[in-house]
């Protein structure tokens, strides 16, 4: 019976290590910002209206977000539904601000209608996973050019934000990914609102 019970654990390993091996098929992360109520709102924001324009896809290598490497060899690759990060980024920064209680209007508005006029580049948005025997380690790094043009006087802000995490999964799902993405994108929106302040309804840094 022991021996039976030895075969059937050395059996169930050999098929969980069997299907760490990657078929080369593509997984959709939805990605997200992380907003909880806890955080509060930022009400000194709503004075003036904030148009998210146009985000571009500035990275050097455009294909995708990244690839998961598996233990036996094979690799998934991640990317965003559709395939355009950009759009996606674009709609993450116009949930966040929403939830933190600026007046988002809609995107592609006259500038006529809006007081502030955000639009991005993304510099890097990668995600990369890694299987090794007992835990897969997760990676992930963002990197966004933001340009706030206020309409009154033409004045421009311009911040890069940076950012980046990891964290080791013993059990991976993809969801892990997306989670880790999602927070590393959220914190880099977080810095952009903590660094600025709205003055007579324009956007300026704040001064240290």
């Amino acid at each position: 019976m022991k021996n039976r019970r030895m075969l059937f654990i050395c059996w169930f390993s050999f098929i969980a290590l069997a299907g760490c091996a990657g078929g080369g098929e593509v997984i959709p992360l939805q990605i997200h910002p992380t907003v909880t109520g806890s955080e509060g709102v930022a009400k000194q924001k709503s004075a003036a209206r904030v148009a998210i324009g146009s985000f571009e896809d500035d990275r050097s290598h455009k294909t995708g977000l990244g690839s998961r490497t598996h233990l036996w060899g094979g690799a998934t690759y991640f990317d965003v539904p559709g395939g355009r990060p950009a759009e996606v980024v674009a709609q993450a920064l116009t949930d966040y601000l929403a939830a933190k209680g600026w007046q988002v209007i809609k995107r592609g508005a006259g500038d006529n209608e809006a007081d502030v006029v955000l639009t991005g580049k993304i510099l890097d948005l990668s995600v990369h996973a890694k299987s090794h025997v007992g835990f897969t380690e997760v990676m992930t790094k963002t990197k966004l050019a933001l340009q706030a043009q206020n309409v009154a006087d033409g004045s421009t802000v311009r911040m890069t934000l940076n950012g980046s995490g990891g964290d080791e999964i013993f059990w991976f799902d993809p969801e892990d990914a997306q989670a880790l993405a999602s927070e590393v994108l959220t914190d880099s929106f977080g810095k952009f609102v903590q660094d600025t302040t709205i003055e007579h309804k324009q956007l300026r840094l704040k001064t240290p």
